[in-house]
């Protein structure tokens, strides 16, 4: 009877400093607010972050979400999220916070980048707010797209791949035969072509090709050597124009004068042949008329009187 007692007596003991210790535990988490400075931020998207998520200064866990609040406006909610940090953590004033996630079982915590500003913010001020990239989001984004690339593109371009096939399947089931045909066809007309060929080429027509060929050959010596003549008759040629235009310079006085005597000589016969020109005209026209006149009367030839001589002229 007195150890049943004892043992009573033990275990209220036991359920009393259990107590007294979850007292204590609830003061001292209760005790624990004023450790903290109190931030906020605001979110378009709060998904994956909640009260109690962790928050993080360039990776180092140093507080926690306590609070998250929507607010309804003209351009739509956006959620106020009370930021609770370690107390007298100074961060400046163009630091960011971003909703980060490390990979697929990683919790999603509020991660503050560090700004470069010399000015640090107070307690109660707001924290620029950056949603980031939510990775089942984009997944799911993703998986849309290739579902719908799938429907929209993919099925149609395989759909017409098929048909494409069946149809060059049918196509070729039917022209095939012919194709054989063809073929067939075009050996034999090879074959008949290449019996004539070896026909052609016996032994005498090999030698006349091989005439032809050493006629060929002589023919481009040939033309080498009327080529090589020719360039030798230029340069003759070259020669010859240099003498001529040497001579011309040398005897151009000479030759002037002798140009200068021609000329007068010329001149001198052009007014002598005016001169004549002119007697045979009038002698011309005399023989006419003594021609006429004896026509009409040949006594004339007779008794005429003598002609008078005019002579030459002479200027």
């Amino acid at each position: 009877m007195k150890r049943e007692n004892v043992n009573y007596f033990a275990v209220g003991l036991f359920v009393l400093a259990g107590f007294a210790l979850l007292l204590y535990v609830l003061f001292r988490i209760g005790s624990r607010s004023g450790e903290y400075d109190v931030y906020y931020t605001f979110y378009p998207n709060v998904a994956g972050i909640s009260s109690g998520s962790h928050v993080a200064y360039e990776g180092y866990v140093f507080g926690h979400v306590a609070n998250i609040q929507p607010e309804q406006g003209e351009n739509g909610t956006r959620y106020q999220v009370e930021l609770r940090v370690r107390k007298n953590w100074r961060i400046p004033e163009d630091s960011v916070a971003r909703i980060h996630s490390d990979g697929l079982l990683s919790d999603t915590v509020v991660n503050i980048d560090e700004g470069t500003s010399m000015s640090f913010l107070a307690p109660g001020d707001v924290l620029q707010g950056v949603r980031g990239v939510d990775f089942f989001a984009t997944v799911g984004a993703l998986a849309g797209d290739v579902g719908e690339l799938g429907e929209n593109t993919l099925r149609p371009l395989l759909e017409s791949l098929n048909n494409t096939v069946q149809q060059l399947g049918s196509d070729l089931g039917s022209r095939v035969p012919a194709i054989l045909d063809d073929v067939q066809a075009l050996v034999v007309k090879l074959d008949t072509s290449a019996t004539h060929l070896s026909g052609i080429l016996n032994d005498e027509t090999e030698q006349t090709a091989q005439k032809i060929i050493a006629n060929v050959d002589q023919a481009s010596a040939d033309f080498r050597a009327l080529t090589s003549g020719l360039m030798e008759v230029k340069d003759d040629t070259r020669r010859l124009v240099s003498r001529l235009d040497k001579l011309m310079s040398e005897s151009g006085p000479d030759l002037r004068e002798s140009l200068a005597d021609l000329r007068h000589l010329l001149e001198q016969v052009s007014r002598y042949s005016d001169g004549i020109m002119r007697n045979l005209e009038s002698t011309s026209r005399n023989v006419n008329e003594f021609s006429r006149q004896l026509r009409e009367n040949p006594r004339r030839l007779i008794s005429g009187s003598a002609p008078r001589d005019e002579g030459v002229r002479r200027d």
